[in-house]
């Protein structure tokens, strides 16, 4: 999504037919706006702390070896996913805002289109995570995901979100040129595809998460009412213990899709609204966007804070890099 939308200084470049700026687009030759370094301060934070924390916990879910249950594939793959955004999409998003794209044009297309594959594969991530819970624990007679199964999950994940994001983006997109500087822009056979475009990308999104909700209300329910059969029970009686695992599990995995709901739902409606209604870049506006631009990206790096405060297994893993 931080791809889908135009986040560049200038909202809009009226091109030519050739994919050559006008006159009147040309970048003129003048320092750095303030919004500008002040995104390049935050975004050089989000990527130093998240690119620690997700290979920590990549190397924490390595370090379980045989113990690794579905869950742990599942974040493992969220973390790639997150690590992912911060090595690939921040740097390419930050490079074109500030720079120019020093690449040819069909590195335009492979990876540009990859900061909303990144994200389908995370909200697919944590769909497929809150489909693992509401089955173990809702209906805990039928038969349960096991790590095999996990793994394919997750390999289908990232060739369905490829070929359903990825794939029609780098069509649309072409190098342009401005005097000295180089753009990847996408370009639209007409406004309304552009926009219906963007809604669906926006639904893909948002929408996975009215799903989220319902599995672990679902969840939740069963274990209050499990937890109310065996309050009577020893505290540390085998089935007590479960419970309370299961219990700590799913509250650390509502958290962190309470994050990835707060850090992402501002930059949708925020670009949306640039979208639909003709904003104009002002210099307050671009500052607007760089927050939301900025929580849309932190969410890549608060993940790991979540799994290292609120889980031991992941803490126990650690130990070995000395964390």
């Amino acid at each position: 999504m931080a791809d889908e939308f135009d986040t560049t200084p200038n909202h809009s470049f009226p091109y030519n037919a050739d994919g050559n700026a006008e006159p009147e687009a040309m970048y003129p030759a003048e320092s750095i706006p303030a919004h500008a370094i002040f995104q390049l301060i935050i975004f050089t934070t989000i990527f130093m702390v998240g690119f620690f924390g997700n290979c920590i916990v990549i190397y924490g879910v390595l370090q379980q070896g045989s113990a690794k249950t579905t869950s742990s594939i599942f974040i493992a793959n969220l973390a790639l996913s997150d690590l992912a955004v911060l090595v690939l999409s921040l740097p390419v998003g930050l490079l074109q805002e500030l720079a120019s794209w020093p690449f040819g044009e069909l590195a335009c297309k492979i990876f540009f289109p990859m900061g909303d594959v990144f994200l389908a594969v995370s909200i697919m991530t944590l769909t497929a995570i809150a489909l693992d819970r509401y089955r173990t624990i809702v209906t805990p007679f039928k038969e349960r995901f096991n790590k095999t199964q996990a793994k394919i999950c997750v390999c289908v994940i990232w060739v369905c979100c490829y070929l359903a994001v990825g794939v029609p983006t780098s069509f649309i997109l072409k190098l342009v040129s401005t005097n000295d500087v180089k753009i990847c822009y996408p370009f639209w056979d007409s406004n309304t595809v552009r926009q219906i475009h963007k809604i669906f990308t926006a639904c893909i999104a948002t929408l996975p998460l009215f799903l989220i909700c319902y599995c672990y209300l679902r969840v939740v329910m069963a274990l209050w009412k499990v937890r109310k059969i065996h309050r009577d029970c020893a505290k540390n009686s085998l089935t007590t213990i479960r419970l309370e695992q299961k219990r700590k599990l799913v509250k650390m995995l509502i958290i962190i899709v309470i994050a990835f709901s707060v850090c992402l739902l501002p930059y949708v409606a925020f670009a949306l609204v640039l979208e639909f209604t003709g904003m104009e870049r002002t210099p307050s506006v671009n500052v607007g966007l760089v927050a939301v631009l900025s929580l849309f990206y932190a969410n890549s790096a608060i993940n790991p804070l979540i799994l290292c405060m609120m889980s031991k297994d992941y803490r126990k893993g650690l130990r070995p890099c000395g964390c």
